[in-house]
């Protein structure tokens, strides 16, 4: 790990400490309620998923409960919320889990990618926060905190590849759930699509900080 990659994993670490989220699937580490939650949180906001989630649990608290769900009735409730397609896929993932895995939701990267509705983010952190597991996760929000810390302006295909080859070298030997939770965190808080430069602690560290504002 780059003297760089330490100090911004140092900062977003101390940063978490006092500003860290709080919602129903970080409390304990379970591998059916996160990947339930990482299925509703790829089209709904964190907020409206944690007051969502735990009634939909209480009505499918397995994976064996959830795969015997009627898919037309989740996707008359939730189709609201965009969430048609995904309950669909969710009802079929677990069913796969219930007859392959035993009512298991499987602890591979490569079993997990198996399922309907499950990419690399998502499995990533099925791994991480339902397993913790040591695992670096990309999505949306981390690529543009790295983009913007690093200055990274290569071409889209590029900068991807550059992306995961950074968040690989910046994940910490322990700690590895906190420093997740604490990148995705500091994307909604933060480094948003237009930052809060001015409450940001690495400043002194960002590319589009010298970039745009120095």
């Amino acid at each position: 790990m780059t003297n760089k990659n330490s100090a911004v994993v140092k900062i977003l670490l101390k940063w978490h400490r006092k500003n860290r989220r709080i919602f129903p699937w970080r409390e304990k580490r379970d591998s059916y309620l996160v990947l339930v939650a990482e299925f509703f949180l790829q089209r709904t906001p964190a907020n409206r998923v944690a007051a969502l989630l735990p009634k939909f649990i209480e009505e499918f608290p397995s994976p064996d409960k959830l795969a015997r769900a009627n898919p037309s009735h989740l996707e008359h409730i939730y189709g609201s919320l965009g969430l048609k397609k995904r309950m669909r896929w969710l009802v079929e993932s677990m069913k796969i889990v219930y007859q392959k895995y035993g009512g298991r939701i499987p602890n591979k990267i490569e079993d997990l990618l198996l399922l309907p509705g499950i990419g690399e983010y998502t499995a990533s952190a099925i791994l991480c926060f339902g397993f913790g597991q040591s695992i670096s996760i990309v999505d949306a929000n981390v690529v543009r905190i790295l983009t913007r810390i690093f200055g990274l302006l290569e071409t889209h295909k590029a900068r991807s590849v550059a992306i995961k080859k950074i968040a690989r070298e910046m994940l910490p030997k322990t700690q590895t759930v906190d420093y997740n939770e604490a990148i995705l965190d500091f994307a909604a808080l933060i480094c948003k699509k237009h930052p809060l430069c001015d409450q940001c602690p690495m400043t002194g560290l960002c590319d589009y900080y010298r970039s745009n504002f120095l």
